[in-house]
């Protein structure tokens, strides 16, 4: 569902039930004598009507804006991240598949489980955002500290570097929670520099003080010691969250050397893609359809791409057709990024397959974000087994904490 409908949009789309009975009583909105909440397209019509009628601005402001607020999980990723949030909770679980749609979802957990809401909210925001995140190898294979003191001490790291970067951080809230697959996500709020917007309370207009969010996210797994970290402020920004986790919720002091985004050795591209796991897996072709070679002088670089004409050809092979030995590839020119294409058998009544593909460069770039953690996974494995990543690089999803979350899933799909 669309993030811009409005509030009639969502009590339309919504069904008329305990949940939405809970949620109208929760705000106190007065009810015609003989009121009865029948789950038709009318009652929600006279919802709507009584809500703008109200004649407490203060009052109907809260009620759109809880009503607005479930929007922000009421799509697929979201769907995601609220089983994702409730992995662990069977009974909440349960009222989740039951729902009729993924705004429901989101609107029951809203109003029933608060605090599950807020930490999908925190899931979703990261993968929402994952095209953003920086990936580390910490080396750090150790339990995250869970105890208060551990947890204050990072807050304050966190807070002191704000404050002497700009000026700003003097509050910071960290919230940490397991993840479904088997990594923990660590959120961190903290107060910008205030500002004076000018909005209506009510029916005022005036200028309001407040301080902005800065929202940054770290996600580690403890079974391969990498973390993602999603921060504003570029690659010191990024150190400085990785090195104050390690020290403080880890136990280690972690050096800027030793978080930085590894490098990757992509020269196994040079003879194709081979990998007959894939193939077992139920893709139907693999090609190397694009590099990026440097000479080894770094004065020329060189981006070649297979045309659809080459027929699913690697891109490495047509190099070595055209050029034999003056290809750039055989006179050591390195490859510095690549796109790999995984094709999949067309969908009954088409023709074209459809197409997986994997950018990644040597400075270690990938966009394994954009897929969903059952083929990131997959893919991850693949770049293990012909030597790109490493098997301690990637960020591995705990296979047996996953199995549940995909029955779960499986039930409403």
């Amino acid at each position: 569902m669309s993030r811009n409908q409005t509030y009639a949009d969502i009590l339309l789309n919504l069904p008329v039930d305990d949940t939405l009975k809970t949620f109208i009583e929760r705000h106190a909105l007065p009810m015609p004598e003989g009121w009865a909440w029948s789950d038709t397209v009318q009652t929600s019509r006279r919802l709507i009507g009584l809500i703008q009628a109200h004649p407490v601005v203060a009052m109907r402001d809260r009620i759109v804006a809880g009503l607005h607020a479930c929007t922000l999980l009421a799509h697929p990723l979201g769907k995601q991240a609220m089983f994702q949030a409730a992995h662990d909770r069977p009974a909440e679980l349960v009222g989740l598949i039951a729902c009729k749609s993924d705004l429901h979802r989101a609107f029951w957990l809203y109003v029933h489980h608060p605090a599950l809401f807020e930490a999908a909210a925190e899931i979703e925001y990261l993968d929402h955002h994952g095209q953003q995140a920086q990936q580390h190898d910490l080396g750090l294979k150790r339990t995250i500290k869970r105890d208060e003191v551990s947890i204050a001490a990072f807050g304050d790291a966190i807070k002191g570097f704000y404050q002497r970067e700009l000026g700003c951080g003097e509050v910071c809230v960290v919230n940490l929670l397991d993840r479904a697959r088997g990594t923990q996500l660590i959120s961190i709020h903290a107060k910008d520099l205030a500002t004076a917007k000018l909005e209506f309370e009510g029916s005022q207009l005036q200028r309001r003080v407040g301080s902005p969010n800065i929202h940054m996210v770290l996600e580690y797994a403890q079974a391969t010691g990498v973390a993602r970290t999603i921060i504003r402020g570029g690659a010191k920004y990024h150190a400085m969250l990785c090195e104050a986790f390690a020290r403080h919720l880890l136990g280690v002091d972690a050096d800027a050397q030793r978080i930085q985004t590894p490098r990757l050795n992509l020269s196994t591209l040079r003879l194709g893609l081979n990998i007959p796991q894939a193939i077992d897996d139920g893709f139907v072709g693999l090609q190397v359809k694009s590099v990026t070679v440097v000479s080894g002088c770094g004065q020329l670089k060189m981006e070649c791409t297979a045309s659809v004409a080459s027929d699913q050809r690697c891109v490495t092979d047509l190099l070595q057709d055209y050029f034999g030995a003056e290809n750039p590839l055989a006179r050591g020119w390195a490859i510095q990024a690549a796109v790999l294409n995984f094709y999949l058998a067309p969908m009954q009544g088409k023709s074209r397959c459809q197409v997986v593909s994997v950018e990644i460069t040597s400075k270690g770039r990938l966009n394994l974000h954009k897929f969903d953690e059952k083929l990131r996974a997959q893919l991850e494995g693949y770049l293990v087994q012909i030597g790109i990543l490493k098997a301690q690089q990637v960020l591995k999803p705990d296979r047996e904490q996953e199995q549940p979350q995909a029955v779960a899933t499986s039930l409403f799909e």
